[in-house]
């Protein structure tokens, strides 16, 4: 898939571009913190009290802050202008710098001080880089130059004015458990996916396809561990297994496995359509409104879930053009 169309955010199923605006409450961790310490001159009781009004608090102005960043737009400008920056590396791709400018902006929604936050993104680096090669001193620049610049958009747009109207609001409709359900559904497609590929790959013939599948099996076993990681910073349990219908649906390798006219092709055909449940509940889960930080690793899982659903599709249409 060219970049220009996955800048588009396009929805998999309806093929339709969206921008993607930012909007859940992404401020609570921050506004508990706050909560809590004035809430310390009441005592035990007013530190848990203040904790639970600051969590709100500050999850509706995190909502505020966020819905004022567009994340498609801010990588479309850094993708035109990463390379005339002063901490470029001369022959790097954008793809290098793309995760740092991701993480720059969803810190931004998520803190007010890049002081006291670039510890924490520093910690975070290594579960939100990617593929990228940078290391957390080559890559700071770059988060916070993005930083920089979605904080330039609070202070002089209308978000200032957002977050101030959120901040004085008295209720909120919490909506963190329609998050936690819609990640922990990913995180069981991740593990129909992880117990499938491996599954896949003990049947396989040819050593390439073993490969292939095993790769894919820890892709999804990775992806599971980082939407778990999601689930925890918003108070949930993590899942621990994959759904049942999922695990029937990839189990039918098992009790192929016995058949003689079972080869690789089929177990190719079984991967195309175990890959075309997964797409669509991302898709699924992409049309609820997410955290901003959550949301683009869910898109970003959804775009190696593409390339990794047309390379299957490849490898299955040159089996069939083989037979």
């Amino acid at each position: 898939m060219a970049a220009e169309e996955r800048d588009l955010n396009r929805d998999p199923i309806t093929d339709e571009p969206g921008a993607h605006p930012v909007g859940t409450g992404v401020g609570a961790a921050g506004g508990a913190v706050a909560g809590a310490t004035v809430g310390a001159v009441g005592g035990p009781v007013g530190v848990a009290v203040g904790g639970v009004v600051g969590a709100v608090v500050g999850g509706l102005a995190g909502k505020a802050a966020a819905e004022a960043v567009n994340p498609t737009a801010e990588e479309a400008y850094w993708r035109d202008n990463y390379a005339k920056q002063p901490y470029y590396e001369s022959g790097r791709a954008f793809d290098e710098y793309a995760p740092a400018y991701r993480l720059g902006v969803t810190g931004r929604t998520r803190y007010d001080d890049w002081t006291l936050a670039e510890p924490t993104l520093a910690s975070e680096w290594e579960s939100a880089r990617g593929g990228s090669s940078l290391s957390w001193p080559q890559a700071k620049n770059a988060s916070r130059a993005a930083w920089d610049r979605v904080d330039t958009t609070l202070k002089t747009g209308g978000a200032a004015a957002a977050v101030g109207k959120a901040q004085s609001a008295g209720n909120m409709s919490a909506d963190t458990d329609d998050v936690i359900d819609a990640l922990e559904d990913l995180v069981e497609c991740c593990k129909d996916g992880e117990y499938g590929f491996r599954a896949c790959a003990e049947q396989a013939e040819r050593q390439d396809l073993k490969s292939t599948f095993l790769q894919r099996a820890d892709d999804c076993r990775s992806a599971a561990q980082e939407l778990n990681e999601q689930i925890r910073s918003l108070g949930g349990s993590p899942a621990e297994h994959g759904s049942v219908p999922g695990a029937l649906h990839r189990g039918w390798v098992a009790v192929k496995a016995t058949l003689s006219t079972y080869d690789d092709k089929a177990v190719l055909e079984e991967c195309e359509r175990g890959e075309d449940n997964a797409k669509a509940r991302y898709a699924k889960a992409l049309k609820q409104p997410l955290p901003a930080g959550i949301k683009l690793v869910v898109e970003r899982q959804m775009q190696g879930l593409q390339r990794n659903h047309d390379q299957i599709k490849m490898l299955r249409d040159q089996f069939r053009a083989a037979s």
